[in-house]
């Protein structure tokens, strides 16, 4: 049956991305406590809903332009934490305000040969998210200037710190998990 309604109705919803990550984690609220300390996020009027028993079964928060939506844990669901990436007007400010809000420090603020100053933090609730500022355009149409670029012995130290902090990071966080499941 032919609906010239349907017509009218966006495919993707205003302010949201075809791909949009659902954050689960063992309080939603405190989740959202943090990143409004953190990150500014802004949590969206009347989207916080909640089930009989109380948890929160959907909210919908804003970072930036980006939109998440998060949710509760189950009792006896394992651990889902989230790899985040979020671009930031300044680093500096926006590490330290992770840090002050709880978040550790995974990869200090390191400047890399792709335009970028980066770091990392496990935020209280076991997510790890990359920070980034961007500070510089680089063509990467043109191989001969990436490859100079990259083949630095400083690139390549920092790219080899950047991988080695994220091993760190991510045995960090399992064991982070592991201690949050059996409290």
């Amino acid at each position: 049956m032919y609906n010239k309604e349907a017509e009218k109705i966006k495919i993707v919803p205003e302010n949201y991305s075809a791909v949009t990550p659902w954050v689960i984690s063992p309080s939603t609220e405190k989740l959202i406590e943090f990143l409004k300390e953190a990150f500014d996020a802004e949590e969206i009027p009347n989207s916080i809903i909640k089930n009989e028993e109380g948890s929160v079964i959907h909210a919908v928060i804003k970072i930036g332009d980006a939109i998440l939506l998060l949710f509760d844990a189950r009792e006896g669901w394992a651990p889902t934490p989230v790899f985040l990436n979020l671009y930031v007007e300044d680093i500096d400010k926006s590490y330290q305000r992770a840090l002050a809000s709880g978040a550790t420090s995974v990869t200090d603020i390191t400047t890399l040969w792709f335009g970028e100053k980066v770091c990392r933090v496990l935020d209280p609730f076991g997510n790890l998210w990359w920070i980034n500022q961007r500070i510089e355009e680089v063509d990467f149409t043109n191989p001969e200037e990436v490859q100079k670029r990259a083949s630095t012995p400083e690139a390549i130290a920092k790219i080899g710190y950047i991988q080695q902090s994220l091993d760190e990071a991510v045995k960090i966080q399992q064991h982070f998990l592991k201690i949050k499941t059996e409290d």
